[in-house]
């Protein structure tokens, strides 16, 4: 792990034989959340904005597939980890996506805790997946 310079938060990157595998964000840290697509029914709108950089998608059922996470690089799940509550991001594809693990509250002080990894080799997923569930937060200053 190497400290990164930061301004609001603290961030690590994590390293493996000399390549960046991911981060580690402790501080006022927002969820895991995917917001750089929209899903529309309206064709015109479709055309006009599905090369950019604000990806479109076209969909006859706007609600369902945008409520469902239809068009999400990742999934995301809710587990307990030295009972806190955590949530999970895993890739939907090979190759595409993140692997991740969310903590809303991990000190007295309310601040957030993540750690991403864009490292996306079964191998990992199968590594961080073991080493999330290791965590230990200090209840103490919980």
């Amino acid at each position: 792990m190497k400290k990164e310079l930061a301004e609001d938060s603290q961030v690590f990157s994590i390293n493996a034989r000399n390549k960046r595998v991911g981060y580690i964000y402790y501080g006022d840290y927002k969820p895991f959340e995917e917001d750089s697509f929209f899903i529309t029914d309206d064709k015109e709108l479709y055309e006009k904005y599905k090369n950019r950089e604000l990806k479109a998608y076209f969909s006859k059922n706007t609600e369902r597939d945008s409520k469902n996470g239809i068009f999400n690089v990742n999934y995301y799940y809710y587990d307990t980890i030295n009972k806190c509550r955590a949530q999970i991001m895993m890739p939907k594809k090979a190759n595409k996506g993140l692997i991740g693990i969310h903590f809303d509250s991990v000190d007295i002080y309310k601040n957030k805790m993540a750690i991403i990894v864009n490292d996306l080799s079964e191998e990992n997923k199968e590594l961080f997946l073991k080493i999330f569930k290791t965590i230990k937060i200090n209840s103490a200053q919980h």
